[in-house]
């Protein structure tokens, strides 16, 4: 028909202006660093712009009625569930070992600033430090008892009673341990109110607090193969879990971050209970 575009005619600045916008999209996102995974979701935002203008300037379609209009809504809708499936399938993913890699990164920057020290036999040491401390405080009551004649044993053995040591306590653990939370990226595979990873690594953790005890989330932990969430035999096999917390996280950041999670006790969101694997 005279003065209708040719279809090149539609195509051809679409095509040239949103390959430039993808092309600076991607190099962009590269030079800030972004994951890849994000690069190429901002090109598939240009190559989705793209088909929304050429769409707006196509002739329009035939009008279509009966069968005909019925066939051409459901080719649509496969068709466009296909592309979203195919989407999520095949597009990249965060990569727990990945996460895994990010988390020794952080071990291995401790480890160069403090070459001669490991968390455990730091928190073997002060232990024995502890008990020594207890062990002279006996010393010096019994001194004070045989001078003053008054017994101060009783007053301070609860007091000087060797305990694990934790660090310092905080002012509000439950903050502190959602601090925790976010510090080592647990959200990377758990969801807290709808928010963290977007692929099925490990469970939602809405209603851990009426699920397991703190010992119990707090040996989960240091320990990935102690307990295994319900429906997740997979992710429990392939050991998803990093194992090396136990030199990352110390005594007190765990008992802070099993105190915030035992106070989640969403009972509207599907938790998966915990099997105990390893007594």
């Amino acid at each position: 028909m005279k003065g209708q575009k040719s279809f090149f005619d539609i195509v051809k600045w679409k095509l040239i202006v949103c390959t430039a916008i993808g092309l600076a999209l991607w190099f962009v996102s590269g030079a800030l660093t972004f994951p890849t995974v994000f690069r190429i979701m901002f090109v598939l935002y240009a190559v989705l712009g793209f088909v929304i203008f050429l769409l707006l300037d196509l002739p329009p379609m035939p009008d279509l009625s009966g069968g005909k209009a019925v066939i051409a809504i459901l080719a649509f809708y496969i068709i466009c569930s296909a592309i979203y499936v195919g989407a999520g399938v095949n597009l990249p993913q965060f990569d727990p070992e990945w996460e895994k890699g990010k988390i020794q990164k952080i071990i291995e920057a401790k480890k160069r600033s403090h070459p001669d020290v490991r968390p455990q036999e730091v928190l073997k040491q002060t232990e024995e430090l502890s008990v020594k401390t207890n062990e002279l405080m006996d010393r010096v009551a019994k001194l004070e008892e045989s001078i003053t004649g008054q017994s101060t044993k009783d007053e301070g053995t609860a007091a000087r009673a060797p305990q694990k040591p934790t660090g310092p306590p905080p002012s509000d653990p439950v903050a502190y341990g959602k601090e925790v939370y976010e510090l080592y990226e647990c959200y990377n595979c758990h969801k807290i109110g709808g928010k963290g990873s977007v692929k099925k690594r490990g469970p939602m953790l809405d209603n851990i607090g009426n699920l397991a005890t703190i010992d119990q989330i707090k040996k989960k932990v240091y320990n990935p193969k102690y307990m295994m969430a319900d429906g997740f035999d997979k992710e429990y096999e392939k050991g998803l879990m990093p194992k090396n917390y136990t030199e990352l996280i110390s005594e007190g950041e765990l008992d802070a971050l099993a105190t915030y999670l035992s106070t989640l006790k969403n009972a509207s969101v599907n938790t998966p209970k915990p099997i105990v694997k390893q007594p």
